[in-house]
């Protein structure tokens, strides 16, 4: 089964770029594997975040 993934470009700050270079190099990991573990982690904290306030908005009514 074939994993297909999209490419998508952004720009950071040369201090992050620091960071992340430090970071991959620590961990033996690629950047693009810290970005994508960094934007999976925020996009499932934000629909839990989503989730529980319409939860919340279902229990007002």
């Amino acid at each position: 089964m074939a994993i297909f993934m999209t490419v998508i470009t952004t720009r950071i700050s040369n201090e992050l770029d620091i960071i992340l270079s430090n970071v991959a190099k620590e961990i033996d990991r690629p950047k693009g594997y810290i970005i994508r573990k960094a934007i999976e982690s925020y996009i499932e904290e934000k629909a839990d975040l989503l989730i529980t306030l319409s939860h919340i908005e279902k229990e007002k009514k």
